[in-house]
């Protein structure tokens, strides 16, 4: 699996200088452009911008990685391809214009190679995202860290994986205990409200939202059908459940899949389900949790 858009690794990132001195100055400024001081690629190039850049950056500054969010991406993290900057580890201050460089201590056993290019290891990197990623966006970080990525067996077909997991928690309790400076951190307090289960950033803030309203029965990717299904947050026994539907549902062929799937859950098997989005759930988190309320005391339940 090719990391999401970070196809600019593979191409043409070149020095200004390089370019001028082979093609002369016309021909490097009008078949290149300019991505930042020094470096150039074809106009032809289209999207990549970030991989560019992160190309650029571990070239014009020796002893640097990447870090943070633009590591993320090359170790898969689901919510890195959003972040339109690259991160920077290294021994001084770098002043670019959508750049953010950080001086914090590494080690060389830190830093691994992924697409050929230098980045902090997934535990280190992990580890950055949880410190540096503010509020509940962080404990949704450190979900998908701890997330394996893939498909898990089933009845009816073999599981697979993608990417292992980031980081477990033991790995980060040990790495805690090496780094004596980062156990007054907001690590431990992220991760007792992380779960590492959920699919999507959008499934932990549901999460989140359900549990510290004391519904803590709604939990994570349950099975349905010996795993033909998963359910992103369900009361089991009472067949009370929430599906987060989000932009990607929104193919057509996804979304019929997951109109059957729904249909089967309810009218075959039972379930009870309230569908959730984002904006409502961003912003009228209330409905939600009267909704399942409602629904859990119709079954029975004194939530």
């Amino acid at each position: 699996m090719r990391p999401m858009d970070m196809g600019a690794f593979e191409r043409e990132v070149h020095r200004s200088g390089d370019l001028i001195a082979e093609l002369g100055r016309y021909a490097a400024e009008t078949d290149y452009r300019c991505i930042t001081p020094g470096y150039r690629v074809p106009r032809r190039a289209r999207g990549g911008e970030v991989g560019d850049l992160a190309t650029a950056m571990v070239r014009e500054y020796l002893g640097a990685v990447l870090c943070g969010w633009t590591a993320a991406r090359l170790h898969l993290h689901s919510m890195a391809k959003s972040r339109d900057f690259v991160e920077v580890l290294g021994p001084k201050q770098i002043r670019r214009r959508g750049v953010v460089s950080r001086t914090a201590e590494f080690t060389p056993s830190e830093v691994v190679v992924r697409y050929g290019l230098p980045c902090t290891s997934p535990l280190r990197t992990t580890m950055d995202l949880i410190r540096y990623t503010a509020g509940d966006e962080g404990i949704a970080a450190a979900d998908q860290c701890l997330r394996v990525l893939g498909r898990p067996a089933t009845a009816h077909r073999p599981a697979w994986v993608a990417r292992p997991a980031m980081a477990t928690r033991a790995q980060i309790e040990a790495e805690l205990e090496r780094r004596e400076w980062w156990r007054g951190s907001r690590i431990r307090d992220v991760l007792a409200e992380a779960d590492g289960r959920a699919q999507s950033p959008w499934e932990t803030f549901s999460r989140l939202t359900l549990h510290r309203a004391g519904l803590t029965t709604m939990i994570p990717q349950v099975p349905v059908l010996d795993g033909e299904y998963y359910l992103d947050l369900a009361d089991e026994e009472h067949k009370v459940a929430v599906e987060y539907d989000g932009a990607y549902h929104r193919d057509a062929k996804q979304h019929e899949r997951d109109v059957e799937r729904w249909n089967s859950l309810e009218s075959d098997l039972g379930w009870k389900l309230i569908i959730v989005t984002a904006g409502p759930l961003a912003h009228r988190p209330d409905v939600l949790l009267r909704r399942v309320r409602s629904a859990l005391a119709a079954c029975g339940y004194d939530a």
